[in-house]
């Protein structure tokens, strides 16, 4: 009887350990195909030409079942939400009346009070401001994680949303769109100025064909400075670099070592102090496309390791972001016994990078900013 029983209970928690083992399979393949959906939004977020009825179709669908389509369903209303907000920015940003203000047709119409683009100006200016505090607090993770509060799951999938699907979101922040904002704002700012100045010497001009004349110098001279100053440039103490492999900037008092220099990989000094910091840039070629730019990460990774050895006294982090253009970048910091710390940028292209590397054998105050706003200023050669 007892080897019955024995026998008995063998078996059932046999069946219970394959029945748990079915569930975990289950529950990871549906992980498994929730992550590779996302990853196909992102290609098509990330497109040439975007779609935004399929992005809006994959976003509108749900993939998985159980508790893993409620996760599922919250994380996609956070994107479809951002989506939308970056959708109204593209807009705004690309509306034909912006560069219509300045124009012989728009004086025509609505001056010389310009109420209507009075109106427009500020309208927008205030639209833009809110889609950038709007657009800002989606790339925060409590915004993403208020999607997911209210739904009572087991902790698994909350933590399993928080880690795998929203990361670490204040370290990935790309301020490609707010600086489009802002420099429309200031564009506005400067055409407003200009309306200003016609509405308020309304009855000192009048437009003869395609041109405005004043009826006195000195207000003609303060129109054509107002128009200056839609393009004029304000130095930023900094001197672009143009080579082969892209442009880039660097400050005034930073200068080419033409010693270590070579036709393919350039170095920078410090003109005060040469022998504290340096920082290099050269081109690269690699096997992986810009989409499988996570496997050209590991393989980086791996090469860095190797190098290191398993050297307990040398610490390696890596972490990845975006640049201010765009362009995704890998950040790999190594730091010696001896104190020498060494940092790897490596900007992504098709089957490409770009390598900026920096390496300090006496900390300052500043080479973390410099290199960091050189990567953030690198564009591709054409």
């Amino acid at each position: 009887m007892k080897k019955k029983v024995l026998i008995s209970i063998v078996i059932i928690l046999v069946i219970l350990l394959a029945t748990f083992g079915y569930f975990i399979a289950k529950d990871l393949l549906q992980e498994e195909k929730l992550l590779l959906e996302l990853d196909e939004i992102n290609t098509l977020v990330n497109s040439d030409n975007i779609d935004i009825d399929e992005i809006n179709a994959k976003l509108n669908s749900t993939i998985t079942n159980g508790d893993y389509a409620i996760v599922e369903q919250a994380f996609k209303s956070y994107l479809k939400d951002s989506f939308n907000t970056s959708i109204k920015i593209a807009e705004l940003l690309n509306d034909e009346k912006i560069t219509n203000i300045l124009t012989v047709e728009n004086y025509k119409k609505d001056g010389k009070e310009f109420k209507e683009t009075k109106e427009y100006i500020n309208t927008t200016k205030e639209e833009l401001e809110n889609c950038k505090n709007e657009y800002n607090e989606f790339l925060t993770t409590e915004k993403a994680m208020s999607y997911i509060t209210d739904k009572e799951l087991d902790s698994y999938y909350i933590d399993w949303y928080r880690d795998e699907l929203v990361g670490d979101m204040e370290s990935n922040q790309d301020k490609t769109i707010e600086n489009s904002i802002d420099d429309i704002i200031e564009l506005l700012n400067k055409s407003e100025d200009i309306i200003d100045f016609l509405s308020e010497n309304k009855n000192n001009w009048e437009i003869d064909g395609e041109n405005i004349v004043f009826y006195n110098e000195n207000l003609s001279d303060k129109y054509n400075k107002l128009l200056d100053k839609l393009t004029e440039e304000v130095s930023d103490g900094s001197v672009t670099y143009n080579k082969n492999l892209g442009s880039y900037k660097l400050p005034e008092n930073w200068i080419e070592s033409e010693e270590h220099s070579t036709n393919s990989k350039f170095f920078y000094v410090k003109k005060e102090d040469k022998q504290k910091e340096k920082i290099s840039i050269n081109a690269g070629e690699n096997k992986y496309a810009k989409a499988e730019h996570e496997n050209f990460k590991k393989a980086i990774l791996n090469q860095l390791s190797m190098q290191i050895g398993g050297d307990e006294n040398v610490k390696l982090t890596a972490n990845g972001s975006n640049t201010e253009n765009g362009d995704i970048v890998y950040t790999f910091n190594i730091i010696e016994a001896d104190g020498v710390e060494t940092t790897q940028y490596y900007i992504v292209g098709d089957y490409k990078y770009i390598l900026i590397q920096k390496t300090i054998f006496e900390k300052s105050d500043d080479i973390d900013n410099i290199a960091e706003d050189m990567v953030n200023s690198f564009r591709w050669s054409e």
